[in-house]
Order: C-alpha cells, then structure tokens, then sequence
C-alpha cells in the first residue's frame, strides 16, 4: 500500500499549515484524473524532500499529513479541500508549488484533460500570472518529454 492509500480520522474543521496546503495543491493534482501514477507519487515525494519548507520533517510526520488530506477529501470532496489550500498558502510558496504541480501533470507523459483543469485552476487561484504560467508549463513539458 502507498503512502497516498492511506486514511485516518480527523476531527474539526479543515485547516492546513503551509506544509499541508502544499501537499494538498500536489495531491489535488495528481488525483485530478482519478489515477496516481508510480512516477506521480515518487515525485511528490522527491519534491517534498528537495524543498526547505519539509526539510527535517519525518516520515510519519509526512505520511500523517498525506493521510490527513486524503481522508478531508474523502469526507468532504476536493472543493473544500482546493479552498483550504489555497488559503494556507503563503504568497512566498505560490510560484514554487504550482510549478512543482505543474511538473507533476507532466511527469507520467500522459496529461489528461481533468489534469488540465485543475492546475488551470490552482494557476487562477494562486494568481500565477498567465505568461509565468505558460513558461512553467513549457519547461515542465520539455523536461518529462524525454
């Protein structure tokens, strides 16, 4: 079983940290198709371990947040989730983790349209601008088309 097939029971209302909103952003993503890819679920991890905000974070630490936002999306769908997200998410972080997620929608060379849709709408939400938002893409393209 994957670290992403994991459930757990929270309690209270969602709220994330920035450690979470991110995963949630990377998660959301990799779900969007309804499919997590081997090499979708290797580069989150490796994406997560590459970045200072997760530095000297332990494993349960991460799976206990993985299994945080798989049951909140369980229990109460993507929407809130995606909202809570965005929310938590320092202005700081925004740039980083929507190109982390654009690599994600490209890493298993087959970009689906529900894929598409959803890093269009973190880009909108997380205010990425279009033309910063279209050289991510192009580089994250290039970079997994080979």
């Amino acid at each position: 079983m994957s670290i992403f097939h994991k459930s757990h029971e929270t309690a209270g209302p969602l709220a994330f940290n920035d450690k979470e909103a991110a995963l949630a952003i990377w998660f959301l993503v990799v779900t969007a198709d309804g499919v997590i890819a081997p090499q979708e679920e290797e580069l989150v991890i490796a994406a997560s371990n590459r970045m200072q905000l997760f530095r000297n974070l332990h494993n349960d630490d991460f799976n206990d947040m993985v299994a945080k936002i798989r049951n909140a999306i369980d229990q109460g769908g993507r929407d809130p989730v995606f909202a809570t997200a965005v929310k938590a998410l320092p202005t700081d972080l925004r740039q980083p983790i929507y190109a982390l997620a654009a690599d994600l929608v490209f890493a298993d060379a087959a970009v689906r349209p529900d894929e598409v849709d959803c890093l269009r709408n973190f880009q909108e939400a997380l205010e990425i601008p279009d033309a910063l938002a279209t050289q991510i893409i192009e580089v994250m393209r290039l970079k997994n088309s080979g």
